[in-house]
């Protein structure tokens, strides 16, 4: 916005009613000659560069009610302690196998699990506006959805004993972390294969799962892709 001045010494063709020296407001690319115009201007503008607040205070209110419904699904331990829920590939051995192996270090039973692929596991996802493809494991805990390093952290986090204190490693640079973890999870294919979960075999998963998933037998091949 800037003042500009129209002198008639300059516009001798110009009309009567600017041949007297008048100073004009430059606005948004055009010229405001009424103050009040300029005013409304003004208003408008700012209308329009204000952030739009209602947007993100409907994904909040979705995001507390999902969160308080996954509390309440989810209730508390024994003694008092709020559960965690992990979602998990459920094509991916490597994946179930590290289930299996919190499961077995988890006698109070705070640690839920349900796939990614499962109604759960989309609801999850979109609620926390994560891509319906994300490839990554992710961690649910008092309102917050975690992912990746941050997500297998916390799992580690809030298991008893020793194994809790692998959660420090959080303090290392996430750059580095998430480095690491989307390497394995680039191979866990090659690693250890494709597995559902299989209730008769899996009793432990079978027992601790919150949701289940079953593929098409017609297209075993992954769904997560980012």
């Amino acid at each position: 916005k800037g003042q500009v001045v129209v002198d008639p010494l300059f516009f001798p063709g110009a009309h009567a009613d600017v041949m007297a020296m008048e100073t004009r407001s430059f606005f948004n690319g055009r010229f405001v000659a009424d103050p009040e115009a300029l005013k409304e201007s003004e208003k408008e503008s700012a209308a329009f560069l204000a952030p739009k607040e209602g947007a993100a205070d409907s994904q909040g209110d979705a995001q507390s009610s999902l969160a308080r419904r996954l509390d309440q699904r989810m209730g508390l331990t024994a003694a008092g302690e709020p559960r965690v829920l992990v979602l998990f590939d459920g094509l991916c051995r490597l994946c179930q196998g590290f289930c299996n192996f919190v499961i077995a270090r988890d006698p109070a039973r705070r640690i839920a699990f349900a796939p990614l692929q499962s109604g759960l596991g989309k609801e999850v996802l979109t609620g926390f506006g994560f891509p319906a493809d994300l490839d990554s494991v992710v961690v649910y805990s008092a309102g917050e959805a975690k992912i990746k390093s941050d997500a297998a952290l916390h799992v580690l986090s809030v298991m008893p004993s020793g194994w809790s204190t692998l959660g420090y490693f959080r303090w290392l640079p996430q750059g580095l972390r998430d480095w690491g973890y989307e390497l394995v999870a680039r191979h866990r294919y090659n690693l250890l294969g494709h597995r559902t979960v299989d209730a008769s075999e899996d009793t432990m998963l079978a027992d601790r799962l919150l949701d289940t998933w079953t593929p098409s037998p017609d297209d075993l091949t992954h769904t997560c892709k980012t």
